[in-house]
Order: C-alpha cells, then structure tokens, then sequence
C-alpha cells in the first residue's frame, strides 16, 4: 500500500513538469533526460543617460540543437524576447535595477537564468550651458509707426551633459517661442512694430534642466525722418537733336536710398532708381533747367540739386576728322593720329578704314593698325557722336610697310582738305606745344590760364573766366570737352584733369586753331 502511494505522487510530479511548471528556481520546467542550452554568460548592463539601460551578453550554446531566443529579466520580471545578444530597455526612473538573461533553444528547452548584472540609474540634475554670441540681423530704421519689421534673431548652440532638448527665446522678458513642439534651431524669425528690443535664450535638456541666460542683445528701430543727401554734380549733355541725357553723383542715406526725381524747369518729369535719365521730346534752341531730389526707403525726400542748364543745339553730325598721320613704326604697324572732331553732341568714337574696308571703331584719337604685311596702305577716318551721326571720311593718308624698323614718328605730314581755294599741306609754320604739365583743380600756373584761354575759344568756357586758376568752372569745362571728345567721361579715372591724353587733345586742337587763324589770313589775301 505505501509503495502505490509514492508511485502516485512520482507521476502526479511528472505530469506537472509536463504541463510546464518551473522548479527549483526555473520558470520553465524541461523534458527528464533533455540537454539544456547553456546558461548565458558576461550579461553587462550600461546607463544610456537619461534614463536607458543597454544589455548584452554572451551567446549561450546547445549541443543537440540551436539558440532560438533569450529571455530577459529585470528585478526578476520578464521583459523582453529577442534572438539578438543585446537589448536597450527605455524609459527608467532613476533607481536600482538587476538584469538576466536565459536562452531557448529550438525545442522549447530553457537554460538557468545567468547571473545578474546591476545598474544604478542617476538622476539628470545638470543643466545645458547659456547659448552664446546672440545677434539680432534687420533693418534698424522704418518709414512708419505701424510698419513692422521681421527681425533674424541667432545664437550659438547650448551644450549638455547628455543633450538639449529645446530652447526658449525671450523679447524683452517674454519667451516668443508658442508651439507645444520643443524649439530646436539656433536662429529664429521674429516681426516687430519700431521700437527698442532686447533678446534672450534659455536652453533646457530632456530632465527639465534649465541653462542661464545668455547675455542679451539690444536692437533700436527707430523711425527714419532724416532726408537723403542732395544729389550733386548734376550734369545734363546733349545726346540727339531732341535728347538730352542727365547723370549725377549719388545721393547717402541711413535707410538707403530708393530713388531719385528728376525736374525739368522745376516741373519733375520723372522718376529713376539709377543715378541718371534720357529727357526726350526736346526743342532746338530751347534752354532748359534740371534739378534732381533723392528720396529714402521711408520716403523722406531731399533738397533739390544745384540747378544745371543745357541749351538744346542744332545737330549736323560730327566734323570730319581731320590732320590724319600715318606713320609706320616697327616692321609690321602704322601708327594713325588726327585731330579729334567736334559735334553739338558728344564724339562716340571713330571709324578706321583701311583700303576702304572699315577695320576698327576706337574712342581715342589715335589707332596702331599692326600684323600688317610688307606693302602700301591707304587710311580714312570718319565720326560718330552718341546721337548716331557720322562725318564723312577724312582725307586719305597712306603710309608703307618695307620692314625698316622705323624708331621714330614723324612730325609732319601732308594732310588735305576739301575746302575750295584752301592749300593742300598745313601751312609750314604749326603752332608750338603748349600743354606739357600736368593740371588739375586748385592750381594756378599759365598752363592754367593757356587753357582756359583754348577752352574759351572752342566754346567750353566763357571769355570772362580765363583767370590762371584751375576752379570749378574749368573743371567743368575740361569734363565737357573730354566726353566731347571722347577721351574719358562720366566719373572714370582722369575726369576733369588734364593728363596725356587729353593735352594731346588740346595740342591737336590749338594747332588746329592755329591753321585755320592762318588759312583765314591766307584767304583775306587772296581776296
């Protein structure tokens, strides 16, 4: 009878193993004579701040089978099923925690749990560092009490001990920042009305850790009344028989300047974001009178400019060129020079014609035609001023090319003329140089009075004003005879002085003026 008792309870034990019940320590029962996985081993566990752990372990081994999976445990509760060798468990508070690991095994067999791995979760108690080299970008002046201003307020990012996970700006004391979503850029856009404002940032981590403040940055928009500069220099050439074209110096301002009006004999015409106009539509003989205002991006608008005065001139084309030289230099170049032309507008430049074939437009008075092969060349030359018209073609000059290396130039040359009765050659007495310094304003020499005195005759400047001294006046006047003459203009480098090129000019023209005193001469006596 006591035997049949112990074998009840021997099976009673079997069949609860078979259903799965754990024993001695295991939560899984195992088959009785069934190899087991081994037990894993180096479980180690590693704080990810804030507040993750990482697991890993060894891979166990099964000598009648394969690892299909690990159980892992934390405080002795499953948490997790993987068939990897690691696992990251998220979302701990701070507080002691141990870890196991056991295996499974492709037949449901379970090893022991391994050894457990302890961790301490910290709390998170130091804060992001201050955000540093805050700057404001925008304009600093408006037009208007009511016109807002978009701002571009930046900064230097934060750093922390495990990161950061927002930011905070402050507008004189009130955090800006309003969506729920954390704000996680180092720059931010901000519209305001004229005023004076002051920024701040405040960084924060995931733990609610709060930085300092950064230092503050400081921006005044103020409201721009202050008018722009007046626009000097103004300056008004005649361009065509109807057209007249307006250039000026540009005006400053604190807001920048938006652009400019333009006034016909006080009545304004137009307006212009460039510092110059085309005035059209205009009459022969007609006198006119241009001032120009700038104005502001707020709208302030400057005083008028010193006035300029134009008298619209009939227009018959430029004069042809004349004194053609042709001179060969080296084994294989002519060197071509005339005196400039004169016209009611502006010389655009000169046309070469070499052999009657049109080889070059130049805006100087003198031209190298070079590569050329051993031989004879006939040259012409013809004008053309800013308002399309052309001259005529100069008289011919020739010149050749026979490979002597010609040092220097000669310093006459026959030149022609087509007036009836007048002589072929210049006469053989030409004036002297008279132009050999360089003159430029607020001097006071001969030279200076020479030209004024040249200026006067030619029309530039009134007899009144030869004084010997280099004023405003002759400025003026040398900066309209260099645009006339194509030699330099509106504001490039050697405008209003009197270097080289344009005492070539002044040479040419008071050897010019020279010729004809004596072919006037010549022709009162054959008269």
């Amino acid at each position: 009878m006591e035997r049949k008792k112990f074998v009840s309870v021997a099976v009673i034990l079997i069949a609860i193993a078979a259903a799965g019940f754990g024993i001695f320590g295991n939560a899984h029962a195992q088959e009785v004579g069934v190899t087991l996985p081994s037990v894993p081993t180096g479980v180690s566990a590693t704080v990810v701040p804030p507040s993750q752990v990482s697991v890993s372990w060894t891979a166990s081994t099964e000598s009648s089978g394969t690892i299909e999976d690990y159980y892992v445990y934390r405080n002795g509760t499953q948490i997790a099923t993987t068939a990897d060798t690691s696992m990251v468990d998220s979302g701990l508070e701070p507080g002691v925690y141990n870890y196991t690991v056991a295996a499974e095994d492709a037949n449901g067999n379970f090893s022991a749990q391994s050894s457990p791995a302890n961790v301490t979760v910290m709390e998170d108690t130091t804060p992001p560092t201050a955000p540093t080299n805050v700057t404001i970008s925008g304009v600093t002046s408006t037009n208007s009490y009511y016109t807002e201003t978009p701002l571009t307020i930046s900064w230097t990012a934060s750093t922390d001990n495990i990161g950061v996970a927002g930011y905070y700006v402050y507008r004189n004391g009130v955090n800006i920042v309003t969506s729920t979503a954390a704000f996680t850029g180092t720059s931010i856009s901000d519209t305001v009305p004229p005023g004076a404002y002051t920024y701040t940032i405040v960084a924060y981590d995931a733990a609610q850790n709060f930085s300092n403040q950064s230092a503050p940055a400081t921006i005044v928009i103020s409201v721009d009344t202050n008018p722009p500069s007046a626009p000097t220099d103004v300056f008004p050439q005649q361009i065509s028989s109807t057209g007249i074209n307006i250039t000026w110096a540009s005006s400053t301002d604190v807001s920048g300047i938006a652009g400019y009006q333009v006034f016909r004999n006080y009545v304004q015409i137009a307006t212009t974001t460039s510092p110059q106009y085309t005035d059209t539509g205009l009459s022969t003989g007609e006198n006119y009178i241009y001032t120009v205002t700038a104005y502001d991006v707020p709208g302030n608008i400057s005083s008028l400019s010193v006035p300029a005065e134009v008298t619209m001139q009939q227009t018959s084309g430029p004069t042809i060129p004349y004194g053609l030289y042709a001179t060969p230099l080296g084994t294989s170049t002519i060197k071509l020079s005339w005196i400039p032309s004169m016209d009611a507008l502006a010389i655009l430049g000169y046309n070469i014609y070499r052999n009657g074939t049109q080889i070059a437009t130049v805006t100087s008075s003198e031209y190298l035609d070079e590569g050329l092969a051993t031989g004879t060349y006939m040259y012409n030359v013809s004008a053309t001023d800013v308002g399309g018209a052309v001259s005529a073609t100069s008289s011919p000059e020739s010149a050749t090319v026979s490979g002597i290396n010609y040092t220097s130039v000669a310093t006459t040359t026959p030149v022609t003329t087509s007036s009836v009765g007048a002589p072929s050659t210049p006469p053989s007495t030409t004036a002297p140089t008279t132009f050999t310094q360089f003159l430029y304003f607020g001097i006071r020499s001969s030279q200076v009075e020479n030209l004024q005195s040249l200026l006067a005759g030619n029309g530039y400047l009134a007899s009144a004003d030869v004084t010997g001294f280099f004023g405003n006046l002759t400025l003026r006047a040398i900066e309209k005879l260099q645009c006339a003459q194509g030699v330099v203009c509106t504001g490039d480098p050697g405008w209003g002085t009197v270097g080289p090129r344009t005492r070539a000019v002044l040479n040419r023209l008071q050897e010019l003026q020279s010729f004809q005193t004596e072919l006037e001469s010549l022709e009162r006596q054959l008269q």
